[in-house]
């Protein structure tokens, strides 16, 4: 698995495909296993906490943040 942060000033998310209308990211459920491909997180401040930490753990952490990102948004789709 592979995670790619860039350093570039745009905040937060963005796709190589974005630019050319293709979809936002590939994202799947199945059976309650959320699988991401190509996705790109563009935070600096994000990047730098990340890369504090020994490059094998990006998976984990990164895994770890967006569970807990999903966490705060639940129930939020009733808004």
């Amino acid at each position: 698995m592979r995670f790619f942060i860039s350093q570039c000033k745009a905040h937060f998310i963005q796709i190589p495909q974005r630019y050319q209308g293709g979809a936002v990211a590939d994202i799947q459920i199945d059976d309650g296993i959320i699988r991401i491909l190509t996705l790109e997180i563009q935070d600096p401040k994000a990047a730098a906490v990340l890369s504090a930490y020994p490059q094998a753990r990006w998976p984990e952490i990164t895994r770890r943040a967006i569970k807990i990102g999903l966490g705060y948004l639940k129930g939020g789709e009733q808004a």
